[in-house]
């Protein structure tokens, strides 16, 4: 299976879930640290082996999601690894995107439609897997 992590604030949780689902229908695995609860774990240290896992790194950049410490600690470490990132991005926070992500393309996110932004990752996601030879053999 493919791998991807998902970098998110708690408070985005089901439509981190929703994600969760294409993925499992595009036979392609999600790393979400709280979806693998290891009693004693340094969380950290799950993360870090999340992300080396994981062929791309789908950063949720929403209003709380661009506050969180986490998330911007993930991204870093995802860049430091020479990640690919497939960022999705609420219109509110465009101001305030991580410098590592500046200049990216990302897919947009409306709280009120995520239905679109959910076609757009599956649609992203199934074309990656198709045409990313980097994608097919780290699989």
């Amino acid at each position: 299976m493919c791998g991807i992590f998902i970098s998110h604030s708690e408070e985005d949780d089901q439509f981190v879930r929703y994600i969760d689902t294409i993925c499992s229908l595009l036979d392609i695995e999600c790393h979400v640290a709280e979806y693998k609860q290891q009693a004693g774990t340094e969380l950290w240290d799950k993360v870090q082996s999340m992300i080396e896992k994981s062929y791309v790194v789908v950063p949720v950049l929403t209003v709380s999601g661009v506050k969180s410490e986490w998330v911007k600690k993930e991204i870093t470490m995802a860049k430091t690894l020479n990640k690919k990132f497939i960022p999705i991005v609420q219109d509110l926070v465009k101001k305030d995107i991580p410098d590592v992500l500046l200049g990216k393309e990302y897919i947009p996110y409306d709280s009120d439609n995520p239905t679109e932004t959910l076609l757009k990752i599956a649609l992203q996601l199934r074309e990656m897997k198709k045409t990313d030879i980097g994608f097919a053999t780290h699989c």
